[in-house]
């Protein structure tokens, strides 16, 4: 794999390609109370703009069927901004249970007019400490999502809130030394197969000061076995403030350390949303 470098703000692979895929595909906003007060879409496009990010996805939550009018709301401030880069109308989906469904079928997506869906597991659906099952439901919904054709991305996987972990007194998951390369290799193979990009997550994964200093390089380790069966990548802040859509910068850098040029970097394939 080519590993690439950079000089400035320019960046390049080995053989001297330019790398310009500086996209953010996972942010929230204020509307679905997962945010705070600071993700309005005017501020979240300034700010990336002044990043540098060439297209933004605009990935509020959809738990529950219920929460649906709120998306009619994101889509109004989009419409309404005035904007220098290009915006996309996404969704983050999240199972309704363990082995369950997503709130999300093509008459949803096509009523809010979504043009990507991202999604995966948020939780580790246990009561009791055990961590061979904790990566096994992971591995096991990571491949669910991956065959779900409405699904374009898989969200950060072995991302966990640590709160979670903390309430119930559980040993922190502060490494995916754990994971089996099999589950590694299996799902870059599944990923490749179906079209679905594996997300590199800023906040969730990469800048996260509940993980030690040494799991981004393990990280790192983990997301080169994925990339080596050849599947498509897509990078994301998830910010949910708005001093943490810089953390996408980590995504780019993840992007150079493995050596993924352009076109590796997921993007939608329809027209923006709204076009700069």
């Amino acid at each position: 794999m080519d590993v690439g470098f950079a000089y400035g703000l320019h960046r390049f692979d080995r053989k001297g390609n330019p790398m310009t895929a500086r996209y953010d595909f996972h942010t929230h906003t204020v509307h679905l109370k997962c945010a705070n007060e600071t993700m309005t879409i005017p501020a979240m496009v300034v700010e990336a703009a002044r990043l540098g990010v060439t297209k933004l996805g605009i990935t509020d939550h959809l738990n529950t069927f219920d929460k649906l009018p709120l998306h009619e709301c994101i889509r109004a401030d989009i419409d309404a901004v005035e904007t220098s880069v290009d915006i996309y109308l996404g969704v983050e989906l999240n199972y309704m249970g363990c082995d369950g469904e997503f709130a999300y079928n093509e008459e949803t997506r096509d009523k809010l007019g979504f043009q990507f869906a991202i999604g995966g597991i948020h939780a580790t659906y246990l009561k009791e400490y055990d961590l061979g099952k904790i990566i096994d439901i992971q591995h096991r919904h990571h491949l669910a999502t991956c065959e779900n054709p409405l699904v374009d991305v898989l969200v950060h996987p072995y991302w966990f809130g640590k709160y979670h972990f903390d309430r119930e007194e559980w040993p922190w998951f502060d490494s995916v030394a754990c994971v089996p390369e099999s589950y590694a290799r299996e799902l870059g193979q599944v990923a490749k197969e179906t079209n679905t990009a594996i997300e590199i997550n800023g906040s969730a994964n990469l800048v996260n000061s509940g993980n030690p200093p040494e799991y981004v390089d393990g990280y790192a380790d983990y997301l080169a076995i994925v990339a080596e069966q050849g599947c498509l990548f897509s990078v994301g802040s998830d910010a949910h403030d708005i001093k943490r859509m810089s953390t996408v910068e980590a995504t780019w850098a993840m992007v150079e350390r493995l050596g993924l040029p352009d076109d590796r970097i997921w993007s939608p394939k329809c027209a923006p949303y709204k076009r700069a």
